[in-house]
């Protein structure tokens, strides 16, 4: 068996670190660094919207980064001097929305359990191949939250996959907080569950603590707001009443929020309804400690499930409590009947879609099965077309607050389209072009890493690419190995006899 070596870039590539960044888009053909135009027409042969019937000889017109326009050719009037992208043979589609996802940071789980005060932009590396990937199989937005294994973790981000810097990928900031109802690893559920519950119950007895405080006379949180150099500046100098649904603490206004511990504000802010929550549960049984939790502390109007694929047994519930969940890449459950030993499989996204469950889809992987290939599996178990991809674009836009902006081709979305050689949902089709409020991002004929897959074309500054055999270089292991051990031994041998004669 022969297998083709991954190429390696040369010393002379890394030497600079700018040189490795431009060199990263470079191989997408982006143009990151470039402002966008003002100005840009998308013509495609078909235009499947997500917000209404599919348009036949279609145009998309661009402005200032928002679509101004949309319709059939020769009935939509359209810049004479702006630059046009696509042609008849093409199909334009609103691109992609990826739920949910831990990919492209250097790490997705942090070591402490509870950590809304730390912020993934920290985390997040623009040069990631995931976000390259993400372009290749037209995903125009990410949310990006840390993973499972935590009981409250850092904040998290939704970005647009492109860019040079976290701030030029930055879609929306400071947005939401991943929960674990799912033991991390090293704990049992219930200890999970406790520690969950005690974040939120030290959080109230904190907010207790320096409300009476004040109302003694006394000015601890002061005096440490000011220690810590926080600035009283806008509504971070003002007090101001706790809101929610749930418990309140009376006298909150008393409090300038800049005086609020800045390790526990997150969690005042998701109590108070002002951050989302996405909740992991691998279990039916976690299903409940999510819901009773986001009840308890009055964010369930604000919070998305992030299940496991067995957790279509708590579908029932799930609907009565009406939060949308992300559904593991896994779509179909399969567990032995314990009389009969009978294997049975449940299709899970359409038990969630005849429970009138809002769900999307994820990933399974940031290449071969990126979220077309999930939508296009959903469809062939079973689910309609526009159900399936429905579950990768409007969807999961709603749940990350991009309703109507992205997901779907509109008047007033944000100008973000994917140009497909076919049909989205098809195997044979390629992402030829993504453009990304009003810019093009990719283009697949610039996209150096794929003519390098795909025509072996080799990219500049990279050593050659080499062919080596399995079965010789397991016979240059082993022949590697005896000259290794025989060496061992020689020295062995050598440091023995030194030992004597001493």
């Amino acid at each position: 068996m022969r297998t083709l070596g991954i190429y390696k870039f040369s010393r002379l590539a890394a030497q600079s670190v700018c040189a490795v960044l431009a060199l990263s888009w470079t191989a997408l053909g982006a143009t990151a660094a470039s402002p966008a135009s003002e100005k840009l027409v998308v013509e495609a042969g078909r235009v499947i919207t997500m917000a209404g019937e599919d348009i036949e000889d279609g145009v998309i017109v661009i402005q200032d980064g928002r679509i101004a326009a949309i319709g059939k050719r020769g009935e939509l009037e359209t810049p004479w001097d702006a630059p046009v992208v696509g042609g008849p043979e093409f199909v334009a589609f609103p691109g992609f929305v990826e739920a949910l996802s831990s990919r492209g940071m250097d790490r997705p789980n942090e070591s402490v359990d509870v950590a809304p005060f730390l912020n993934i932009r920290d985390s997040i590396d623009p040069v990631n191949f995931y976000f390259e990937d993400c372009l290749r199989n037209g995903i125009v937005a990410v949310n990006l939250q840390q993973g499972s294994q935590c009981v409250i973790a850092g904040q998290g981000m939704v970005v647009r996959p492109i860019g040079m810097t976290v701030e030029e990928m930055m879609m929306r900031g400071h947005f939401g907080l991943a929960i674990s109802a799912s033991p991390k690893r090293g704990k049992s559920r219930a200890t999970q569950a406790q520690a969950l519950r005690e974040a939120f119950s030290e959080l109230r007895e904190y907010l207790e603590e320096i409300v009476q405080d004040k109302r003694d006379g006394g000015d601890k949180a002061r005096r440490e707001a000011l220690y810590q150099g926080r600035e009283y500046e806008g509504e971070k100098a003002k007090g101001r009443e706790m809101g929610g649904t749930a418990w309140r603490v009376d006298g909150l206004e008393l409090i300038p929020r800049a005086e609020i511990d800045e390790k526990r504000e997150p969690l005042l802010e998701l109590v108070e309804g002002r951050w989302n929550a996405f909740v992991y549960c691998s279990r039916p049984e976690e299903v409940h400690l999510a819901l009773d939790v986001a009840r308890d502390n009055g964010f369930l109007a604000r919070t998305t499930l992030v299940l496991g694929s067995s957790c279509w047994k708590a579908a029932d519930v799930i609907a009565e409590a009406g939060v949308p969940v992300v559904l593991s890449s896994s779509m179909v459950h399969i567990e032995s009947d314990p009389y009969t030993g009978e294997e049975i499989e449940t299709f899970v996204p359409g038990v969630f879609h005849e429970k009138g469950v809002r769900f999307a889809l994820a990933s399974s992987n940031s290449t071969s099965r990126s979220l077309w290939y999930q939508a296009a599996l959903a469809q062939g178990l079973g689910l309609s077309r526009q159900v399936a991809l429905e579950a990768v674009t409007t969807i999961p836009a709603e749940i990350i607050g991009f309703g109507n902006k992205v997901g779907s081709l509109e008047v007033g979305a944000l100008g973000n389209v994917a140009l497909f050689s076919g049909d989205p949902l098809s195997v044979n089709s390629y992402v030829e072009h993504v453009v990304l409020e009003g810019r093009v991002a990719y283009n697949r004929g610039d996209d150096k890493r794929f003519i390098h897959l795909y025509e072996g074309v080799e990219p500049a500054m990279a050593e050659p690419m080499t062919v080596v055999d399995d079965e010789e270089d397991g016979d240059d292991e082993k022949s590697s190995a005896k000259d290794k051990k025989s060496k061992t031994d020689k020295d062995s041998t050598s440091k023995g006899g030194e030992d004597e004669d001493e």
